[in-house]
């Protein structure tokens, strides 16, 4: 991909995986990703489902910075339910981790929703629980999406602190 977004950066470690590897075959790439960032007290942590602490923009910018060459980007800075809202961001591929209840990844999914490759995090499969995934979880769109397009779910899944297994879902155009 030319161009990437990024919803929930954290602290850029994927973000600076999927740029560096992208640089493997374009001559250059922007990256955009967003996030709540420090705006996001400890409620919102939890209400959101958010078990990697709090993101810090200063460390995502210090990462992004240090890949200096054919290289761009922004961060989008706030709640993506606000931010993104009625946005359309232009992008190859999209990776979506921000927030982990349903109508915000339904809102985050609008503004990225024409790009050729979108993968969701947070696809959840039973292992010793499962979040209530009438609220939490990229599964219903997923599910929904898989109707009419081309998805994957991966094999390889993480445990999640909250019960379950966490897996990505990669949808096509």
């Amino acid at each position: 991909p030319k161009i990437i977004v990024e919803i929930g950066v954290h602290k850029a470690l994927r973000a600076y995986k999927l740029c560096k590897e992208a640089l493997r075959f374009q001559a250059s790439v922007h990256y955009i990703g967003c996030d709540i960032f420090e705006f996001g007290d400890e409620k919102f942590q939890q209400d959101a489902l958010n078990g990697k602490g709090p993101p810090s923009e200063s460390k995502a910018r210090a990462r992004l910075s240090s890949i200096k060459s054919r290289f761009t980007f922004d961060l989008i800075v706030g709640d993506t339910t606000k931010t993104l809202m009625g946005t359309k961001l232009t992008c190859d591929f999209a990776f979506i981790d921000g927030d982990h209840r349903v109508d915000a990844i339904r809102s985050d999914y609008e503004a990225v929703k024409d790009a050729k490759c979108v993968v969701f995090d947070d696809y959840y499969v039973e292992d010793q629980g499962i979040p209530d995934l009438t609220k939490y979880g990229a599964n219903q769109l997923v599910d929904e999406l898989a109707k009419t397009m081309r998805v994957e779910i991966l094999p390889i899944g993480d445990r999640c602190k909250h019960g379950g297994m966490s897996k990505l879902a990669v949808v096509w155009k």
